[in-house]
């Protein structure tokens, strides 16, 4: 890993949660939350960090069952809090089922204040020539159709609330030149470049994007990658690491770091110190050097 990707942008890096971040800091009650791919893995995290975060609604939507993650969302809410979690079923990439789930939100719910894209395909892990056309343009159907796919059915039911926030769980990956992740690599670089045109579109109306890099974490879809297993990205992260700096980005409205990138292994605390120059310098965001 080089400089050029921003991994060390502040002086602190974290590879699981810390205090600065906890959920119970923040008070997002009265806020409904719609997280993509939440039955597993990082969706499952978020879906619980929102819950201790007090939020009032939330929507949970995945291709496989949602029981478990439904019961720990409701184990984890505040004491006295009562949250509604509406379950969809949902492959992101499926426009009828999007159209489908946005018209079902809008019926229980009537708005969402922050939409997750966090929904995503690895794709088999080899080099280009060696590779599998479907299954690398499936990685682009699950990674870009589907965030597309989601964010436009979706954009109405943002734009009626207040906070109109939206999430797009991007990659370092995408900022990076490694073999054997090509399709995977280039669908999250397309994700950041998503993030600023939403911005370049709909930040006049109030939306406020951002592209989040989860960390290195141990999931299904990362299990693939034989360098993640041997330990090849460094230390791996805690899925609680990216769930709360999530409840930390919408602990209030940000709008400096609109169409940015954002790393959660990033002290948010010392992100917050480089607010100015991440302003004056129009910084974390996809650029071409001449």
């Amino acid at each position: 890993m080089t400089a050029d990707l921003g991994i060390n942008f502040v002086a602190t890096e974290h590879h699981d949660t810390y205090p600065a971040i906890n959920p119970s800091r923040s008070d997002l009650k009265g806020k409904v939350v719609f997280i993509t791919g939440a039955s597993k893995g990082i969706g499952r995290s978020m879906a619980i960090a929102f819950a201790q975060a007090g939020v009032s609604g939330l929507i949970l939507a995945a291709r496989s069952d949602m029981s478990a993650t439904k019961a720990a969302v409701e184990a984890a809410q505040r004491p006295g809090h009562q949250i509604k979690v509406l379950t969809v079923a949902l492959d992101a990439s499926n426009l009828a089922q999007v159209e489908s789930a946005a018209a079902k939100v809008e019926e229980t719910f009537g708005r969402v204040d922050i939409l997750v894209n966090n929904a995503g395909y690895l794709g088999a892990y080899g080099l280009i020539g060696d590779s599998d056309p479907q299954e690398a343009w499936k990685a682009w159907s699950v990674n870009v159709l589907g965030t597309y796919a989601v964010t436009r059915a979706f954009l109405p039911l943002v734009l009626k609330s207040s906070d109109k926030t939206i999430i797009i769980i991007g990659s370092l990956a995408g900022l990076a030149k490694m073999p054997n992740l090509s399709a995977y690599q280039t669908s999250k670089l397309a994700l950041l470049r998503f993030t600023e045109l939403l911005m370049t579109e709909y930040g006049d109306k109030g939306i406020l994007a951002l592209c989040v890099h989860p960390g290195v974490i141990e999931t299904d879809m990362a299990d693939q990658v034989p360098d993640v297993k041997a330990g090849g990205f460094g230390t791996v992260d805690t899925p609680e690491l990216s769930a709360h700096t999530l409840t930390w980005l919408v602990r209030e409205r940000r709008d400096w770091l609109a169409g940015r990138y954002v790393s959660s292994q990033w002290d948010m605390e010392e992100l917050s110190a480089k607010k100015q120059e991440i302003i004056q310098g129009d910084k974390l965001k996809v650029k071409m050097v001449v």
